[in-house]
């Protein structure tokens, strides 16, 4: 409006002036109608400027350039991140007014072994049926997480049943006892958050939970490949605990725990409870690599093989995730366990082993994964075989949209002694070749 205001009085100014005057002075009349149309032209651009550039600033024409440019999101969604089924309903307003979720999945898949059929002696797992189809699990989770900013409360129920759930039945479970289909709840605990000690507080978790000492679960969407290392079969159990974890700065959690002997459903295993210490933190404010290390100790803190029991048990470990790239992802862990007075062999029966897992992010629909291991079990008492272990696992995690992966897989096991084969069969040898799939649909 003022440029409009300048151009009208520039107007008005000259076309005042006395026509007689304009036919006695025709140069001075000429060099003023020029003067005009200049200046009707530098008061005009910056008037013609504004309105081009408004709908800029407003982000009206910017938006969709935002948009085209933002990268794809990479791996796997995990189910509670899923858009949910009945998003528009009642039924969801209510969970929503509460902090309430519900998600869960369905996974079955089918394993090839060179080393026999039926049940497996000592390697793979979950997936521990050699040639046949195998229904994994049903998991339900239903979910209230505590709010991070005050004191604040949640709980957490996650019931599955299959194969999975007969693999690890715990003490005082429930539900059907056949190897192929059990029934459990794998987590089962209340949480509190506490604004104390430092910014990020403290939460607690009181009940049957993970224990949290490696980078596998049983939980499928959360892990790379359909297989397992040796160190979360011996070692990376549940169990019924109380955990306190301190947030102490943005990059530092520390992490204590009470346990109650290895997958128990709230009951004691052993002569006393189990202690579990953690560290875990950031070397970057990004996060782009983490370090952590572990001590669990306690009587019977993992399981032992048939007549290996001793007084008391000791595991620890360190291990290292880092991020070399937006596509590339590597972890790396390395641990250690010690049996004191191990009957079997009147001693401390050590056991050693490392790992490592890479996955890269070929696109948003395709994952490669890659892991390698080694695992000295000296006395047994982890495997009940007194031998050196190895496997190399290469897969992929085909994701055709948001709720479907499938994982095929090529793995090959070795050992310095016969110790693969089905239990059906006394045979064993010292190498298996496996090759597997399996299906997740998840649900939110």
């Amino acid at each position: 409006m003022k440029a409009a205001n300048s151009l009208d009085a520039v107007f008005l100014s000259y076309a005042s002036t006395p026509v007689e005057s304009m036919r006695l002075h025709p140069k001075k009349a000429r060099l003023r109608l020029l003067i005009y149309a200049m200046g009707c032209l530098s008061l005009a651009k910056p008037a013609f400027g504004q309105q081009s550039s408004a709908p800029e600033s407003k982000g009206q024409l910017a938006q969709p350039e935002v948009e085209a440019q933002k990268p794809p999101v990479l791996g796997s969604v995990t189910p509670e991140k899923l858009p949910p089924f009945f998003a528009d309903t009642e039924y969801r307003d209510w969970l929503q007014a509460r902090r309430v979720d519900v998600y869960g999945w369905v996974e079955g898949g089918y394993t090839y072994s060179s080393a026999g059929s039926g049940l497996l002696a000592n390697a793979p797992t979950p997936n521990r049926f050699g040639n046949q189809f195998l229904f994994n699990a049903v998991w339900l989770i239903i979910e209230r997480k505590p709010l991070t900013n005050d004191w604040s409360w949640g709980f957490r129920s996650d019931f599955y049943a299959g194969s999975d759930a007969a693999l690890l039945r715990p003490q005082n479970g429930f539900g059907p006892t056949d190897p192929r289909f059990g029934t459990d709840f794998r987590q089962l605990y209340l949480s509190l958050h506490m604004p104390a000690l430092s910014e990020g507080g403290v939460d607690l978790l009181l009940g049957r939970q993970n224990v949290q000492i490696g980078y596998e679960t049983l939980m499928a969407p959360y892990r790379p490949m359909y297989s397992e290392t040796y160190f979360w079969i011996h070692y990376q159990v549940g169990s019924t605990a109380a955990t306190a974890t301190w947030h102490a700065t943005d990059q530092l959690d520390i992490m204590g725990s009470v346990i109650l002997g290895f997958n128990t459903f709230f009951s004691l295993r052993g002569s006393s409870p189990c202690y579990l210490a953690k560290a875990i933190y950031s070397l970057d404010p990004e996060k782009q690599t983490t370090v952590s290390a572990a001590v669990y100790t306690g009587p019977e803190p993992f399981p032992v093989a048939t007549g290996h029991l001793g007084s008391w048990q000791t595991g620890a470990g360190a291990g290292v995730k880092h991020n070399w790239s937006r596509r590339l992802t590597q972890e790396f862990l390395v641990y250690g366990s010690w049996d004191f007075n191990d009957p079997a062999v009147n001693r401390t029966s050590p056991a050693y082993g490392c790992f490592t897992i890479l996955t890269y992010h070929l696109n948003q629909h395709l994952d490669l994964n890659g892991r390698g291991e080694w695992f000295y079990d000296r006395d047994g008492a982890r495997t009940g075989v007194a031998a050196t272990f190895g496997e190399v696992t290469g897969g992929l995690n085909v994701m055709p949209n948001k709720w479907i992966n499938f994982r095929p897989e090529i793995r090959g096991d070795f050992a310095s002694k016969p110790a693969f084969g089905a239990f059906s069969s006394s045979n064993r040898e010292r190498s298996e070749l496996t090759v597997a799939f399996d299906v997740i649909l998840k649900f939110r």
